[in-house]
């Protein structure tokens, strides 16, 4: 009995770990949502150690499916624009020389990351490398955006932060239907 009263805790992290897993791929697939607050949310779940874990899985793991979504969407989209200059130099760059591109660009925390994984899909490049760069790239990225975000939930309230969250959703959303009341 009471072997199974500890294991509860252990079987709720886990639960949410993995819940938190799938939103971070969702995240990290997408690629131009900031990954600052999927990160705050990650530690304020399950702890510093843990939430940076999930935070980098979850950028990798994201960004690689991404990258093979990018790259199915381009091969569907008429080539006309692919013909332009810049996407042509894109495509003929080197494996190393791409490698080396993905690398500086994650190094960035700025950078958005979709545009990064979107320029990649079109370079011919694997998956591997990509992943690997990747993964290089965001080692320093994501250790700085955990930093921060751990200064600023020691420093706010977690509610402050769910508020600022929802503002955000809302003003997106506004802006959303500005936009397609102007279309119509």
């Amino acid at each position: 009995m009471n072997e199974s009263i500890q294991l509860i805790p252990l079987l709720s992290i886990a639960l949410k770990f993995f819940l938190l897993l799938i939103l971070n791929l969702g995240i990290g697939a997408i690629g131009f949502v900031p990954s600052f607050f999927i990160t705050a949310i990650n530690i304020n779940s399950v702890g510093l150690i843990l939430g940076s874990i999930l935070t980098f899985i979850g950028e990798i793991l994201g960004a690689l499916i991404g990258f093979h979504l990018y790259r199915w969407g381009f091969s569907k989209v008429r080539t006309g624009w692919i013909n332009h200059s810049i996407f042509k130099a894109i495509q003929k760059s080197s494996p190393l020389f791409t490698f080396i591109l993905i690398i500086s660009f994650r190094i960035l925390p700025f950078v958005p990351s979709g545009l990064v994984t979107a320029g990649a899909s079109l370079t011919p490049i694997s998956a591997w490398r990509f992943m690997v760069a990747s993964s290089i790239g965001k080692i320093p990225a994501v250790i700085l955006e955990v930093a921060v975000v751990f200064g600023v939930l020691q420093k706010f309230p977690m509610n402050y932060f769910y508020v600022f969250i929802a503002f955000l959703i809302i003003i997106l959303i506004l802006l959303h239907m500005k936009k397609k009341m102007k279309i119509s």
